[in-house]
């Protein structure tokens, strides 16, 4: 599975440090990941753009993993949050640990409009996984 390149790395650390409320993904935990074909989810090409896709498998398991990373969060507070791709699966996101956090659910719900956005956008061909990863990172640093 390929990382984020060095440049989108550091521009995303730099939108969550500067983030003055509201929960944010942890880049050294989530930094991030592409789906590539040699992801284990990996489904095929979509768009004009051919962006590599992976299907969604988020087990349970890999749940309590980054529950814990996130500061132990119970079981019981699971339906407060999305486990969330950082890199949406429609912009190329892979379902590696490195790419999931927890979101709040209110938060998650209207990330979900922009990703809906993004993924027809991708679909017309108006527009390329950088541009689709670049929108993804300025509502982090909006929200």
């Amino acid at each position: 599975m390929r990382s984020l390149n060095l440049s989108s790395l550091i521009f995303l650390s730099l939108l969550f440090s500067f983030s003055a409320f509201g929960a944010r993904p942890d880049p050294n935990l989530t930094p991030g990941v592409i789906c590539t074909p040699q992801d284990p989810n990996f489904a095929g090409y979509s768009y004009p753009s051919k962006v590599a896709r992976c299907n969604r498998n988020v087990p349970d398991q890999e749940k309590l993993q980054i529950a814990a990373e996130y500061g132990n969060i119970p079981k019981a507070q699971w339906p407060n949050y999305e486990f969330d791709h950082l890199i949406p699966l429609c912009a190329g996101g892979s379902d590696d640990i490195k790419n999931l956090w927890p979101q709040p659910i209110a938060e998650a719900k209207q990330k979900d409009v922009l990703e809906n956005q993004i993924c027809l956008e991708l679909q017309a061909g108006t527009l390329n996984q950088q541009q689709a990863l670049q929108k993804v990172s300025e509502w982090i640093a909006a929200h």
